[in-house]
């Protein structure tokens, strides 16, 4: 089963959507969210990393961390490109979430 981590800024609104998606459509991955900065639960750390096989990163903030922090990392992080502006859990962010999902064949 492959395992995916997607990060945000705080894991409150991204992050967190894009794993209960996954969850709920697309069972056959092991799926975790985490945040780079004052998250609320699941700061993202080096055990994280190691576990998943993919880490999808929202924006540049979130590839700019890893760079620095977990640089061993980086040929597993792919960027989304999904910004801030779509509420958590919102119908906007599922179906992004969904067509991007489908697009890149998850």
């Amino acid at each position: 089963m492959k395992k995916l981590l997607f990060v945000c800024e705080r894991n409150e609104q991204r992050s967190p959507s894009f794993e209960a998606w996954f969850k709920e459509n697309r069972k056959k991955y092991e799926v975790k969210s985490a945040g780079i900065a004052n998250a609320l639960t699941g700061m993202i750390n080096r055990d994280m990393l190691e576990w998943a096989d993919m880490v999808f990163l929202m924006d540049l903030e979130q590839e700019i961390f890893i760079r620095r922090e977990f640089p061993e990392f980086l040929s597993k992080t792919e960027i989304l490109g999904c910004s801030d502006q779509y509420p958590g859990y919102s119908p906007q962010l599922n179906r992004l979430i969904a067509y991007w999902a489908n697009k890149r064949g998850l």
